[in-house]
């Protein structure tokens, strides 16, 4: 048992790598590292680089052209912008004329409207006016006839006389141009 503890005892404690003065493998685990490090070094440098760096060029040059694209086609979209407020512009001067056009020519069939009916009215009270006259002329012209008989026969019933035909139709003409005259 006693060997048994001194065997125990004679082995290294801990992990080998970093037990470097027990065993000597110092100068063993430096030269692996180097060895290490320059195959990794000419590993990363002609097979994983080239291909970042080829990765890392299309990608500039992907986000350039995205970039000249979306220059191009914003200089489009204000080109298309003012095209837009031109025609918008110019329709509304279209409308505008369009409208006053129509206001003149509504104007214009108004007064034309306006003035025929002025016309037929005014014929209309012409001829109202003829009738009336005319209305008037035969009333006046009936009257005496009228006038006469009504007369003759209140003299006759009033006086109990019976008149002359001569003598009551100058008395109603002498009223009746008085009557005219006033």
């Amino acid at each position: 048992m006693a060997q048994a503890q001194t065997e125990v005892a004679q082995q290294p404690q801990g992990l080998p790598q970093l037990n470097v003065i027990a065993d000597g493998s110092y100068t063993n685990q430096v030269a692996w590292l180097a060895l290490s490090f320059v195959f990794l070094l000419i590993v990363v440098s002609r097979l994983i680089l080239p291909r970042v760096t080829k990765v890392m060029g299309e990608r500039e040059e992907r986000v350039a052209n995205d970039l000249d694209t979306a220059e191009r086609l914003k200089t489009d979209a204000e080109e298309v912008k003012t095209a837009y407020e031109t025609a918008v512009a110019n329709a509304r001067a279209q409308a505008q004329e369009v409208i006053l056009g129509a206001k003149e020519t509504i104007q214009a069939d108004i007064a034309k409207a306006q003035a025929d009916l002025d016309k037929k009215i005014g014929a209309q009270a012409n001829e109202a006016e003829a009738s009336i006259v005319k209305a008037r002329d035969e009333a006046l012209a009936g009257i005496d006839a009228v006038a006469t008989e009504v007369a003759t026969k209140m003299v006759e019933k009033l006086g109990g006389v019976e008149p002359t035909d001569k003598a009551v139709k100058d008395a109603v003409k002498s009223a009746l141009s008085t009557v005219k005259g006033a």
